[in-house]
């Protein structure tokens, strides 16, 4: 009769498991730019690109963290759905090119804005909504917007050519990582493991 409870037990965690799947996040994403020099009468752009190499779509909404003092930023769109079919450009990762969504960002520094330079702070977030366990995914993207003084700008309008390397290194290392998470089912089978030795243990020692 014992031996028969355990088994029940163990069969109702099974079923718990193969009912209920957690999906990982592997929402890709490289800013193009994150540095440049305006005049005080000017705006900056800079654009990041969005991709989902997976089947499930994602909800992404992005949203402003830190902002100097009287600038205005712009957002085209700052919440959309993402997934592998939409995208303007093309992103080559290890294993394969996908669609990439290019999002720009408009900043706008105030009136008589003093020279110098000015970090704005934004933030992604993703959403899978499933069934299971949702998971959620946030990346964060700092600019820098260096106002120069009218008078000089003409000679140091160029984008600093050692930030820009720098960059670039940046966008390889990001897009190595979301290689190491492109599969959507390490997390759900870690799960199915720990549920298989607890059934275990409570076989063996109950």
């Amino acid at each position: 009769m014992l031996k028969l409870a355990k088994l029940i037990l163990i069969l109702i965690l099974f079923l718990a498991i193969v009912s209920t799947r957690a999906y990982a996040l592997s929402m890709g994403t490289v800013a193009k730019n994150d540095y440049i020099r305006i005049s005080p009468d000017e705006s900056a752009k800079f654009t990041v690109l969005f991709w989902n190499a997976e089947s499930n779509n994602y909800k992404v909404g992005i949203n402003v963290k830190e902002l100097p003092e009287g600038w205005t930023v712009l957002i085209e769109p700052n919440n959309f759905i993402l997934n592998s079919s939409i995208g303007k450009e093309y992103v080559n990762l290890p294993y394969g090119t996908v669609k990439a969504l290019p999002i720009d960002i408009i900043l706008k520094p105030p009136k008589n804005i003093e020279p110098g330079k000015y970090d704005i702070v934004l933030s992604a977030g993703a959403e899978l909504p499933s069934n299971g366990i949702k998971l959620s995914q946030e990346r964060l993207f700092k600019f820098t917007v260096e106002v120069e003084n009218p008078l000089f700008f003409k000679e140091t309008q160029k984008q600093d050519v050692s930030h820009t390397n720098e960059n670039k290194n940046l966008s390889r290392e990001v897009i190595s990582f979301e290689k190491e998470n492109v599969n959507p089912n390490y997390f759900y089978l870690i799960v199915v493991l720990i549920v298989i030795l607890v059934s275990f243990l409570i076989y063996k020692y109950s």
